[in-house]
Order: structure tokens, then C-alpha cells, then sequence
């Protein structure tokens, strides 16, 4: 089999439109404000999102994949001031909620750091944004939720 490469506008230009697909209600942008690794930065991003799902689904947030929040996520900047972009869709409908525990929670895992959370009005701008350094080569530096797998069982 031959990779066939995938030229950069295109690539973006199907991303945007995933991104917009999802319908996204938050934008969220999670700056660390010290050095780590792409993985650290990472793992940081799933910690909060686990976090915001325990806070707006109670302590079997696990079990409740249908209602966990989702997101798509994209670091930059990763050899000087890595910082993490994201889109949220919060199918609960409590984004003010997530809005009012998600500092604390940020604070927490990242001390130096800082956090911005918006409206999405304008989903195709947002993801505009978002992906403005992404290339098909920097596709580690795209993030998305961690999902539990489990192997099927033979019958």
C-alpha cells in the first residue's frame, strides 16, 4: 500500500468541517505557562476532561459515555509556549456550569497557567482558528477524548 499525501488546505478544510459537524458549544483555550512535553500537556487535557464530566455527570461519570462531554482539541506552539486549543460540545446543556468549574479545575492541574472559555457562535471560525498551525505531518498535536476499549470476547 502507498501513503498518498494529503495536501494541507484540503486536510484543514475537512477538519473545519468535522469540527463545525460537532457543533460545538465551548471554545476553550488551556495555556500551561511552563515547559512539558506534548504528552504531559496531554494527559493535563484529559485529567480536566475527566474532571468536568464527574462535576456535571456525578461519581459514575464512566458509565455515562452517552452524556460525556466531547471535545476536539490542538496544541501549538509545543517547543516554546505549548498551549492546547478546543471545542466542547457539552451535551448535558450545562456549559455555564462547566464555565463556573472549569478555573478551579484548570488551577489545579496547571498552577502557572491560565484558562479561556467562549461561546461558540461561529463554529466554522472557531475551527478556522483552531487549526491554523495543524498540517497532515503535526497530526500528534490533534487530541481527542480517551475512550475506555474494551476487547470483544470470544463467544
Amino acid at each position: 500500500m502507498t501513503d498518498t499525501p494529503v495536501a494541507r488546505d484540503d486536510y484543514r478544510a475537512a477538519l473545519i468541517r468535522w469540527i463545525a459537524d460537532l457543533k460545538p458549544d465551548l471554545y476553550v483555550t488551556f495555556v500551561f505557562n511552563t515547559e512539558m512535553t506534548l504528552r504531559t500537556a496531554q494527559d493535563r487535557l484529559e485529567a480536566f476532561h475527566a474532571r468536568v464530566d464527574r462535576k456535571l455527570l456525578g461519581p459514575k461519570w464512566q458509565d455515562k459515555s452517552d452524556n460525556r462531554t466531547r471535545y476536539i482539541a490542538f496544541a501549538e506552539k509545543v517547543d516554546s509556549n505549548i498551549h492546547i486549543h478546543a471545542v466542547f460540545k457539552v451535551p448535558t446543556g450545562e456549559s455555564r456550569e462547566f464555565a463556573a468549574a472549569a478555573p478551579a479545575f484548570w488551577k489545579a492541574l496547571a498552577p502557572a497557567g491560565n484558562l479561556d472559555i467562549q461561546d461558540v457562535t461561529h463554529a466554522e471560525g472557531v475551527a478556522d482558528y483552531i487549526t491554523k498551525e495543524i498540517r497532515p505531518e503535526t497530526c500528534d498535536r490533534m487530541f481527542l477524548p480517551r475512550q475506555r476499549c474494551a476487547a470483544p470476547v470470544a463467544a
